[in-house]
């Protein structure tokens, strides 16, 4: 109410969790954003990040296929520009996380790959910036990236958990939770129900020709940037370089 009593532009971040996905995915709740005059909105999904968190709060995979055909309905129809973290991944190349497009920084200086992804090599009081870029575990992410070929799977967290442990693992990156340390097998643990059967749905939207994306989807350049291919170059990832693409 502050900001649109001073005209100044903004937007929302909305959580949706398996209790409230209904409530978020309303042409009410949109609605109401643009009346109170957001410009738009990111929606994210639960992430069961940490000791205490509660699982079942993760959303179902229904909910998640409701929020992927609502959010590209409302896009059309609604003034809001309207972006999901996780569904949205195939127009930014997969995970944006571990310095490709940002990183994150908690409040004791551990530089972290993500804001749900409580692991580190360097803290910023002990290291400059570049050199936490190049700490084992950004380096690990620099060269997975993207973690999945379908990019509706993007995080090497909730959708594809052997990633992300494998790499907290091979880099001894250390747990940097503020509250209760968390080892990267517990936190994925959590997410391997859930990323086994989003895969079933993830992979019958990708390879669905009905779908409105799908001549795109079959190019390995969907998504990525200049960078992208230049890093596929320098990592000869199988697939990947321009000279695959070119065949």
């Amino acid at each position: 109410a502050l900001l649109k009593k001073h005209r100044l532009p903004y937007g929302i971040s909305a959580c949706y969790t398996s209790q409230n996905a209904e409530a978020v995915a309303s042409e009410e709740y949109f609605d109401w954003m643009i009346e109170q005059g957001a410009l738009f909105c990111w929606i994210f999904t639960y992430m069961p990040v940490g000791t205490e968190a509660v699982v079942d709060l993760m959303p179902s995979v229904e909910q998640r296929r409701h929020l992927y055909d609502f959010v590209r309905e409302m896009r059309q129809k609604k003034p809001l520009f309207t972006l999901d973290f996780q569904n949205d991944g195939e127009f930014v190349g997969g995970c944006i996380a571990g310095g490709r497009r940002y990183l994150h920084i908690n409040a004791a200086g551990d530089v972290e790959p993500c804001v749900f992804v409580h692991y580190s090599n360097a803290n910023i009081h002990e290291t400059s910036l570049l050199e936490a870029l190049k700490s084992p575990l950004f380096m690990a992410y620099y060269r997975n990236q993207p973690f999945n070929d379908n990019l509706l799977r993007p995080c090497p967290m909730l959708e594809n958990p052997d990633e992300l442990e494998t790499m907290v693992e091979a880099t001894h990156a250390r747990s940097t939770d503020l509250q209760h340390q968390e080892s990267a097998h517990d936190l994925c643990e959590k997410c391997r129900p859930f990323a086994q059967r989003w895969a079933v749905e993830a992979e019958a939207i990708w390879n669905s020709p009905e779908e409105a994306l799908h001549a795109k989807r079959t190019s390995p350049t969907q998504g990525m940037a200049e960078s992208d291919l230049k890093k596929f170059d320098r990592l000869q990832r199988p697939g990947r370089t321009r000279e695959d693409i070119a065949r």
